[in-house]
């Protein structure tokens, strides 16, 4: 590594990066909340959505009412079909959001992801109107290619063909359905979808080569190479995978220019440090690392492959390509998605070589296709076939059995001890490598076995403990739903209860709140879903988890179990179709009934089966969880008349936590039942912008007054309670994720 200094600045700058809190390098936000806003700036791209027009608005003067300040980058969602040129200068009004951090482990952070793009804000406008038109020819005109390429594709593609052909050559995933991605994804053959090495380095290369042919001159197929690529690269949306393909391809076509050695691990350093430098925080981006992670596999392992399997060509070097990605990017993968697809590596040895084949009939058609349609489905027969081979091989693959692993998030003390191991296993390696660059005897060289066989070893177990989970003790997680509820508990021997999941305030938030938790901590099933009541800010997100039980890779719902009332309203029934359609048993529970598992019970205290209420609330399922001499209250939305009907039947007494019913109501924990049950910390699970007046003062008031300590979802985000029945233990992820590096 010596004769490499760039690419170990590139290590040292990217640890450094990953060691420095991300908060450090987040600006401090003029609006931390939503807010209405003018607008002024100017149009940097645009792109075309099914429900209106995405733009990128930039040196941008923003105007609240309360303050006033500028960003470099905003992003505009507007109405209607218009389109605005690069160039055009803008006003416009409308509401003001702040990118979302994660408030539950597992959400994703699109804070990140969008700072990633030099963006803070997003913005739902509503007036618009033009200040000056002063377009950009160069950037109009990239984009209007794509534009009619795009329109090429969907005429003569079917809509599934066009919206994966867009994505692969245009980098377009506007006309992608959702069960496509999550096809691609569960298959581990997603990075198709993105513009990453594999499509620049067919486009870039080829167009070199073709060019230095044609002219035989390296610096005449040089200069229009490059500028052909930075085209490709800032039309196809400049993601960090892209810009790192551009790069690398640039520098390669320099060193032929320049009559050098291409060095594959300078080249990577070079790329690296441009992007970090540029932003800090791309050192952190999952595109970042993945598709740094899977270039430097290759550079790294392909001299060790060949060191010690020689004669390797065809199918096995294709094969030694898909196990070394995966080798290097396992952790990360882990980190990011919580599941591994077992059959990827095997898959991708078919994909990858037909995506040239692709790629070149996809730009063939959307070219011709602007000259002539019916010239252009010549070119669409093979891209439907290699298209239907994929989704054919895929749907293969996900029929196997452990097609999607459910493993989770590592952690980052797991991820650095395999990165640990993996460098040091890779240094013993390349002391092999070393030792035939210096061999002098006249025997051939053989490597030894010994360093062979630790680095597998040391892999392998790393690789195992990072799919392994050992619980110790109860956890019980309040996740961040908003306007809503819902409880994760898991108990030692492995039993997981999902106590209520929906909300009013976001949208699918099963599909982005609940189940990323779920697939982050490695959960594949759900023994029980416990119902409270049939309020959608209870039940929401659990009909979406329902609706996807049992597809392959998703979380499988063992019993759903409703209280049990006299009377059932259309909620209430609506939801036991819900159940029943998807194949869930159903189980109902009322006062007095329990289930139990080895050290774990719930026991069901209200409502009482005969009783009839004409308000939903009042008949919520409360349930006392107990784990050894821990205990703990969930009390749904009931109010004073359900509270006081508890502590009549004197099932109670002291509990070390409490929900708080109804996300802190002021109607709701009477003096009297909080005197009864001596809390000594309460959770509300509410949203910030509710208009309910949630949690409210007399609340907090009473619950301060009992000597409780409040943990609110809207300030902590999710809370985390561990108990081995003795020791209890209580976290907010807000706090522990800002002090986390």
């Amino acid at each position: 590594m010596k004769q490499r200094p760039i690419a170990c600045l590139a290590l040292f700058v990217f640890l450094i990066l990953n060691v420095i809190p991300a908060g450090f390098f987040y600006e401090p936000r003029q609006a931390a909340d939503k807010c209405e806003a003018q607008i002024t700036g100017r149009v940097g791209r645009y792109t075309e959505k099914e429900d209106g027009m995405q733009l990128e608005l930039q040196n941008c003067e923003v105007r609240t009412g309360q303050t006033d300040f500028r960003e470099d980058t905003l992003l505009i969602y507007l109405d209607g079909t218009e389109v605005y040129p690069p160039g055009t200068s803008l006003s416009l009004s409308g509401t003001l959001y702040p990118t979302e951090e994660p408030t539950n482990p597992g959400q994703f952070d699109a804070r990140l992801y969008y700072r990633g793009q030099g963006i803070s804000y997003t913005v739902f406008a509503e007036k618009v109107s033009v200040i000056e038109t002063k377009a950009l020819p160069v950037q109009t005109c990239l984009l209007s290619v794509k534009s009619r390429i795009g329109s090429v594709y969907r005429a003569v593609l079917s809509e599934r063909d066009s919206g994966l052909v867009s994505a692969m050559v245009l980098g377009d995933k506007q006309g992608l359905d959702t069960e496509v991605k999550e096809f691609y994804q569960k298959n581990g053959i997603s990075h198709l979808l993105a513009i990453s090495g594999l499509h620049v380095s067919l486009i870039g290369m080829g167009t070199y080569r073709m060019l230095k042919r044609l002219c035989g001159s390296c610096i005449l197929a040089g200069i229009p190479t490059f500028l052909f690529l930075c085209a490709y690269g800032w039309m196809t949306g400049g993601s960090v995978s892209a810009l790192r393909a551009v790069l690398m391809c640039s520098l390669s076509v320099l060193a032929d220019m320049a009559g050098r050695t291409y060095d594959m691990l300078t080249a990577i350093g070079a790329a690296a440090l441009v992007l970090m430098v540029t932003d800090p925080l791309n050192a952190r981006q999952s595109a970042f690392l993945l598709s740094f992670g899977a270039v430097l596999a290759i550079a790294l392992f392909q001299p060790l492959w060949n060191l010690y399997c020689p004669k390797m060509t065809g199918p096995g070097q294709s094969m030694s390509v898909s196990l070394s990605v995966m080798f290097l990017t396992l952790p990360f993968l882990l980190h990011f998605f919580f599941t591994y697809p077992l059959y990827s590596t095997f898959l991708n040895l078919l994909v990858i070589p037909l995506m040239s084949g692709l790629m070149i009939c996809g730009i063939l058609c959307g070219i011709t296709g602007l000259f002539s349609l019916k010239a252009a489905g010549i070119f669409g027969i093979p891209c439907h076939l290699i298209l239907e081979i994929y989704d054919r091989a895929g749907g293969v693959c996900l029929s196997l059995p452990g097609s999607v692993l459910s493993v989770g998030d590592p952690g980052s003390g797991k991820i650095l001890l395999y990165y640990t191991a993996a460098a040091a296993a890779i240094g013993l390696l390349y002391k092999e490598k070393r030792r035939k660059k210096y061999w002098m005897k006249k025997d051939p060289f053989r490597p030894k076995k010994t360093p062979l066989v630790i680095s597998l070893a040391a892999f392998g177990l790393c690789t195992a403990l990072m799919c392994v989970r050992i619980r110790t003790g109860l956890e019980i997680t309040m996740l961040d739903v908003g306007q809503g509820d819902s409880f994760v508990i898991q108990s030692p021997d492995g039993t997981t209860f999902l106590l209520d999941g929906g909300s009013t305030s976001e949208s699918e938030v099963g599909n982005y709140r609940i189940l990323p938790f779920l697939k982050a901590r490695g959960i594949r099933n759900v023994d029980y879903v416990m119902i409270s009541h049939a309020d959608q800010d209870h039940v929401s997100g659990l009909k979406e988890l329902a609706e996807e039980s049992g597809v392959e890779g998703d979380v499988r719902i063992g019993c759903a179990v409703l209280p049990a009332i006299a009377e059932k309203d259309d909620n209430y029934l609506e939801l036991e179709q819900v159940f029943q359609e998807a194949g869930i048993p159903l189980q109902y529970m009322g006062a007095g009934d329990r289930l139990s598992g080895e050290k774990v019970s719930l026991t069901c205290l209200w409502p009482e089966r005969t009783l009839s209420l004409g308000d939903r609330n009042e008949l919520s399922m409360v349930l006392l969880l107990e784990y050894g001499e821990f205990q703990m209250l969930f009390t749904g939305d009931i109010g004073e008349y359900a509270e006081r009907r508890i502590i009549r039947t004197e099932a109670l007494l002291d509990v070390e936590i409490l929900k708080v019913a109804h996300h802190g109501s002021r109607y709701s924990s009477c003096d009297e039942f909080l005197q009864y049950i001596r809390p000594e910390a309460g959770l509300i699970s509410c949203s910030a912008s509710n208009t309910y007046g949630h949690p409210g003062e007399e609340t907090l008031h009473r619950l301060a007054d009992a000597g409780c300590r409040v943990f609110i979802t809207k300030d902590s985000g999710a809370v985390r309670i561990w108990t081995d029945g003795r020791t209890v233990r209580i976290r907010n992820y807000i706090n522990t994720r800002r002090t986390d590096p």
